[in-house]
């Protein structure tokens, strides 16, 4: 059997966003002191119907956005197998071909086939739309929902000290795993293995012909089929090898499906090589990581243009931070993020680093920056929305996109004002994701042409020159 290249099978999609964290591993690190890598997720479309809503013979419809190779579901939460049968089920691509649909010719009936087994991929890019409707007394109701594609990076070192580590992860979405490994010409003296959440050795470099087998199927663009769930891997010194006959530096990427868009790269710093008593010593460390990126806010920024993607925020999983400024120049600032599972939303500023909050308008948007659903300065509706945004409760949200503006309060001294904020879902969450945001300088903005009046580069560079030549 022949096997396509694990990075020649994946690809990024639209603009990644890069978050780096830096971590330790322990001295004679064991599974039970696994660093958490993160959720790694195929780029998938989920459409989601429901026997509740419409009356029988109504179509209800959901659109969507979905690029080539994103893999589409479809997920049946009937209460009944008889209104689930007598439901029309419809997909059309961008360009209004029937692709998928129970009612169909053969080659549709197969597509729906696929789109319920969730194997169905986009052709192309484009806005898709997935239609459903009841028969014989039933009803529906029809919901979209995005996944993006997660790579999860390691760069690592195996020593004396630290001859086995352990990466714990969650397949959040998708149905295989791709490993990406490479620890140069030292990669025959290491040894790769994946566990499942029972603890089950599924794939080894070095194990028996099943598990090996799987280890191909996993370094391949194939990659390994899977379900859903944890896993973990190790990475030790492979048997035969003594562990202090040298380090090994290595790092491995982890994907699913062909499209990511967020990447999770982490640096950890190995335990160096320690032979005296101290050595047989392990410290644990249960440190919740932090992962950082740096951004650049522009002038002029708006809900759809210049803004920064800060990230995707999870339930009970994630947290986003950001740290900026508001300058005479950059007076407003837009992040954009994607609430992509919880049932609300909580903001709040870090007193530590935000002297003068009372300075500050936050002001949150729909997606588009067209709907205004909270304002610290706005209507008393806009501005109870803005409380129940800041309090423990939250306020109650739908999945989706979201943008946050950031700007001088109405009568607020323009001066530099320093500032960072935290956005929440749920009670709890395992990582951070910190953007740091520079503000843009208003010469910069000159030459990069995105000041107000329309400036461009060439025009701010000739009246640079002409005014040069007035001069002896």
């Amino acid at each position: 059997m022949t096997y396509s290249l694990v990075n020649a099978s994946v690809a990024a999609t639209g603009t990644v966003a890069t978050f780096t964290v830096a971590t330790s591993a322990v001295k004679n690190e064991t599974s039970s002191q696994a660093v958490n890598i993160g959720n790694l997720s195929e780029q998938t479309d989920s459409i989601s119907v429901s026997d509740a809503g419409s009356a029988a013979n109504t179509a209800v419809s959901t659109t969507f956005s979905a690029q080539a190779g994103d893999l589409i579901t479809l997920s049946q939460n009937f209460s009944n197998i008889v209104d689930q049968v007598s439901t029309h089920y419809q997909l059309y691509d961008s360009s209004g071909t029937l692709i998928a649909d129970n009612q169909g010719t053969q080659a549709q009936q197969d597509a729906y086939t696929q789109w319920v087994a969730g194997t169905l991929t986009a052709a192309s890019d484009g806005t898709y739309t997935a239609i459903a409707t009841p028969q014989n007394g039933s009803a529906a109701t029809i919901t979209s929902s995005q996944t993006q594609g997660t790579s999860l990076g390691v760069t690592s070192t195996l020593t004396g000290s630290d001859s086995s580590e352990y990466y714990n992860f969650d397949l959040t979405a998708g149905n295989n795993i791709k490993l990406n490994f490479d620890a140069g010409s030292q990669t025959a003296s290491t040894r790769v293995q994946l566990y499942n959440s029972s603890g089950q050795l599924i794939a080894d470099s070095a194990g028996n012909a099943f598990q090996r087998a799987n280890y191909i199927a996993m370094t391949s663009g194939a990659g390994l089929t899977a379900s859903t769930g944890a896993y973990s891997v190790k990475v030790s010194y492979a048997n035969g090898v003594d562990p202090n006959s040298g380090d090994i530096k290595y790092n491995f990427q982890l994907y699913s499906g062909s499209k990511y868009s967020v990447v999770y790269n982490n640096n950890v710093t190995a335990q160096p090589t320690d032979t005296s008593a101290s050595g047989s010593v392990t410290a644990a460390s249960s440190k919740t990581p932090v992962y950082s990126r740096q951004a650049y806010n522009k002038i002029n920024a708006t809900a759809l243009l210049n803004n920064i993607n800060i990230g995707w925020l999870q339930g009970n999983k994630s947290a986003l931070q950001v740290y900026s400024q508001l300058t005479s120049a950059d007076n407003a600032d837009w992040f954009t993020f994607t609430l992509q599972s919880g049932t609300d939303l909580k903001f709040g500023f870090d007193s530590s680093v935000t002297k003068n909050a009372s300075d500050l308008r936050v002001q949150l948007y729909d997606g588009t920056g067209s709907k205004l659903i909270a304002d610290s300065q706005g209507t008393p509706a806009q501005q109870a929305a803005y409380k129940e945004l800041t309090t423990t409760n939250g306020l109650a949200a739908k999945t989706g996109s979201y943008a946050v503006k950031i700007s001088y309060a109405p009568n607020a001294a323009r001066t530099t004002n320093t500032y960072q904020f935290n956005l929440y879902s749920g009670t709890s969450y395992n990582a951070v994701y910190r953007t740091l945001a520079s503000a843009q300088t208003y010469a910069n903005a000159l030459l990069a042409g995105n000041v107000a009046g329309g400036y461009s580069k060439n025009t701010a560079i000739a009246a640079y020159l002409s005014a040069s030549s007035t001069f002896p």
